[in-house]
């Protein structure tokens, strides 16, 4: 393997891992490797090139209707394009949204909105805002803080909890619905509790989930007048940035609180370090409250006997 491949999957594999994808397999293939990734049923496949002539280069498979493969063309293509100024939209004022933890076993969904005029965009850029996948802990930590201590009123955040989250999902899908009808009603909340103080908002980026664009259909019919954009790869605009951060923020908050009340630890993702996470507490506190800890639809719960 070419050392610039190595070089490449150091900085891809922890993004990876964040977002719930696993690699399944990885092989060598004619000038690079092939890795399959997966996350629950959804299955691609990304080839990765290095040629002293071109580069590296990224090729994604799959499923033309694949979710996953969507979000890897987004995330591959927001690192070719990162985030230097507004760019996605012209508004003078806007709100972006993002959430975290929904490709993670354990720990609960947050989602979070923030609102950012254009002149504050040089602040936000000097305190550090980025996509979140590219910061660190330490980072994420700092940033966040400055952002409540810098931009009071302006952010909002909705915290689901395991146990409130298996509820949702049950009553959802016995309504017919699915994980992104839940994630569109996140959204809905985090966004709607800041157009509610500010209705002279321009627009709304979401980080777009799935093809169905099912958040703005919530939004539109009660706020006509607001601009309402879904795009892959939205962490580019400073505001989905921001949002980005918060819901890491909170999300890591609330794992710290959940090792602490457990005494133990609890992996990111779904995988193997999961699942042995899950037999130690189920061990420990018994199956009648796992559902305080874990999303039980993952396919990880049957992978357990549960």
């Amino acid at each position: 393997m070419h050392r610039e491949i190595e070089k490449y999957l150091a900085h891809l594999v922890p993004l990876l891992l964040q977002r719930g994808i696993d690699i399944s397999d990885k092989r060598e293939i004619s000038y690079g490797l092939q890795l399959r990734l997966s996350r629950n049923a959804d299955k691609s496949v990304l080839n990765l090139y290095y040629s002293e002539k071109k580069g590296l280069s990224t090729v994604v498979g799959g499923s033309s209707t694949s979710d996953l493969k969507a979000e890897l063309e987004a995330l591959l293509l927001g690192e070719r394009n990162p985030y230097t100024g507004p760019g996605l939209h012209s508004w003078n004022s806007w709100i972006g949204s993002d959430e975290c933890g929904k490709g993670d076993y354990f720990g609960p969904l947050i989602g979070s909105a923030f609102y950012c005029s254009k002149d504050q965009v040089p602040k936000l850029k000097e305190i550090g805002v980025e996509d979140s996948k590219k910061l660190n802990e330490k980072l994420i930590y700092q940033i966040a803080k400055e952002l409540y201590l810098n931009f009071p009123g302006q952010a909002n955040s909705v915290v689901i909890k395991p146990r409130r989250y298996n509820e949702l999902i049950a009553d959802f899908k016995q309504r017919g619905r699915n994980l992104n009808d839940l994630l569109a009603w996140l959204h809905f909340k985090v966004i709607s509790g800041i157009l509610d103080e500010r209705p002279n908002t321009e627009g709304v980026i979401i980080d777009q989930f799935s093809k169905a664009q099912k958040a703005r259909a919530l939004i539109i019919p009660k706020y006509p007048d607001v601009n309402v954009v879904e795009r892959t790869a939205a962490e580019r605009d400073i505001a989905v940035a921001a949002a980005s951060i918060l819901s890491r923020y909170q999300f890591l908050e609330h794992m710290k609180k959940m090792s602490n009340s457990f005494d133990m630890s609890f992996p990111l993702g779904a995988n193997k370090r999961v699942i042995d996470s899950a037999r130690s507490f189920i061990q420990k506190h018994g199956k009648e409250r796992f559902d305080e800890v874990a999303k039980l639809h993952f396919k990880t719960t049957q992978q357990l006997g549960l």
